[in-house]
């Protein structure tokens, strides 16, 4: 009877350890979509490519919860490509891409999540650079609810990703240095 017990004990806890939280692909927000149309209004000959994504920690595309396994990207991408699409996704929808146009390239310094009970969050950290100008860094934290319950938590911050990145990618347009990438 206790060795039953402790089989099924072990094999539940594997099972716990084992299990990953794949976030939801990445759907342009509507608000950079306002923001990125008015710059398209007051520069409209300016236009963006994207080159490939690079990181501190290339080709990463989980990271652990908790101990109710792992946060992954969708489709199994590294951070950095998922980052890298989403941006190039936004400038499409826009009207401001172009792949011949000037490129705007990124290294992806930092990302992680805090899944504390009720004060959840996203921390992305990026570089970014475009022609001879000089690189600029963004950040962001994107603030969201957490459950006490290990598993329900991280299903929370697995689905937190596309927002934290929508947040990411406002905070990179509504810079100076964004702007300036278009004119040049």
């Amino acid at each position: 009877m206790k060795i039953s017990y402790l089989v099924v004990s072990a094999a539940v806890s594997l099972s716990l350890v084992a299990c990953s939280h794949n976030s939801p692909r990445y759907s342009p927000s509507a608000n950079n979509q306002e923001k990125l149309r008015d710059i398209v209004s007051h520069s409209p000959s300016g236009k963006l490519s994207v080159e490939p994504f690079t990181s501190a920690e290339p080709s990463r595309t989980s990271i652990v919860c908790r101990a109710a396994g792992t946060v992954q990207t969708p489709d199994g991408k590294s951070f950095e490509k998922f980052i890298e699409e989403s941006l190039t996704s936004e400038l499409k929808m826009s009207g401001l891409y172009s792949a011949t146009s000037q490129k705007i390239s990124g290294k992806l310094l930092n990302i992680d999540f805090n899944s504390n009970i009720g004060a959840g969050k996203w921390l992305i950290k990026m570089q970014f650079s475009c022609a001879d100008a000089k690189a600029f860094i963004v950040e962001s934290q994107y603030d969201f609810s957490t459950n006490f319950i290990a598993d329900i938590a991280c299903e929370q911050v697995s689905q937190a990703l596309p927002q934290a990145t929508q947040d990411f990618i406002e905070k990179l347009i509504n810079t100076a240095d964004f702007k300036s990438c278009l004119s040049n």
